[in-house]
């Protein structure tokens, strides 16, 4: 879950990045040698840039949350010292990548307090099965392996940090 799409710095963006806008952009190449190459525009030349260096690239989706999987679960969440947030997810799920940003922002205010972890819930499905996952997005809080507290649904990032504040105060 690293980059999932990206734009330059360049002075006029693509459509799909002016006034504020932002759409899910589709894979994206830069290719810095006084040209853009953009794989999402048509195949036309876009000018040469005075001074390259100065360009820049930001990143629409990076994530702060590191992954889990069914193998990896009772390592990281049931036999962690510090306090879990997990986020159940699916690829599909639109307010899934809501969710994805606020947890993201959680992980890094609450670093080395609490540890974050995504999990996709169409491929581990025990796992979902386990903690009766029926629907996502959900978020779950665990303490000492046990599960704490459960969010069902996109909610404010204070509704979040309310309950992470209840579970690092247990």
């Amino acid at each position: 879950m690293a980059l999932s799409s990206c734009a330059t710095g360049y002075s006029n963006p693509p459509f799909c990045l002016r006034n504020g806008m932002v759409s899910s952009v589709p894979k994206c190449q830069v290719r810095i040698n006084h040209r853009i190459g953009l794989s999402f525009l048509p195949k036309t030349s876009l000018p040469a840039r005075k001074n390259p260096s100065n360009l820049r690239v930001f990143c629409l989706r990076h994530t702060s949350a590191a992954v889990v999987t069914g193998k990896s679960w009772e390592k990281l969440v049931l036999n962690s010292d510090t306090p879990v947030l997990v986020e159940f997810y699916a690829s599909w799920c639109g307010p899934c990548r809501m969710v994805h940003r606020v947890i993201d922002e959680i992980a890094m205010d609450y670093a080395g307090r609490l540890k974050c972890f995504v999990l996709n819930a169409d491929s581990d499905l025990q796992v979902a099965e386990n903690y009766d996952i029926k629907a996502v997005p959900v978020v779950l809080l665990f303490k000492n392996g046990v599960k704490l507290e459960s969010i069902i649904g996109t909610m404010p990032k204070e509704f979040y940090i309310a309950a992470i504040e209840r579970a690092l105060a247990s």
